[in-house]
């Protein structure tokens, strides 16, 4: 791969990771509530999500959701639906009875439960599927060997978005001892909630 095609990859990718999206709020909150160790589920699920979606624009997949509608409608939907579910979750988060310190209980706040939120945000991210829909393949060379390109992207694309997931992550776990000093982290909660249905509500509205 020639530097060139790597740094404009990497370029790109930078801010996709930088701008604000689905993920990033979701890191955000995992941090806030369930601290940075935790979090590193929350990046994991998000690099597989992206690693599947990958793999499946090098195998042609990415161009066959371009070019039906129907199939790319689908994905949007659900993504919006769980985005809501999200949103919607966070919005009645009570005021009283928040703790920073989360028991580990099965399907609260468990890595594989951060796991499988990130995972499904990740694996219908619009920003997501559009690059890896139609700007993902222009980055390799069909000329030369593909095994070596998708490995040095792959690689690339799982240390930048687990990177800026755990920034995220760790910024909100700063945060959060003078969140729960002042009692605002519900409005936190709140304020999360109702990103993720602006953004469940920006994503059906695009074609």
């Amino acid at each position: 791969m020639q530097t060139e095609t790597w740094l404009l990859y990497f370029f790109a990718i930078v801010l996709i990771g930088i701008s604000p999206g689905p993920i990033a709020m979701l890191s955000m909150s995992h941090g806030i509530h369930f601290g940075k160790k935790r979090s590193i589920a929350t990046g994991l699920g998000s690099v597989s999500a992206a690693l599947i979606l990958m793999a499946a624009s090098a195998a042609g997949l990415g161009a066959i959701i371009s070019a039906s509608e129907y199939g790319f409608t689908i994905l949007k939907w659900c993504g919006a639906a769980y985005l809501v579910f999200l949103g919607i979750k966070l919005l009645l988060t009570k005021q009283q009875g928040q703790t920073l310190e989360v028991v580990k209980t099965e399907g609260k706040g468990t890595p594989k439960q951060l796991f499988k939120q990130a995972f499904l945000v990740g694996i219908s991210n619009p920003k997501d599927l559009l690059f890896f829909a139609a700007l993902f393949p222009q980055f390799i060379d069909l000329t030369a060997p593909q095994l070596p390109q998708l490995a040095i992207l792959a690689l690339t694309w799982a240390l930048v978005d687990f990177s800026f997931v755990m920034i995220y992550a760790s910024m909100a776990n700063v945060l959060a001892p003078s969140l729960k000093a002042s009692n605002k982290l519900h409005w936190f909660d709140r304020t999360s909630g109702g990103v993720f249905l602006t953004l469940a509500a920006i994503l059906v509205s695009r074609d």
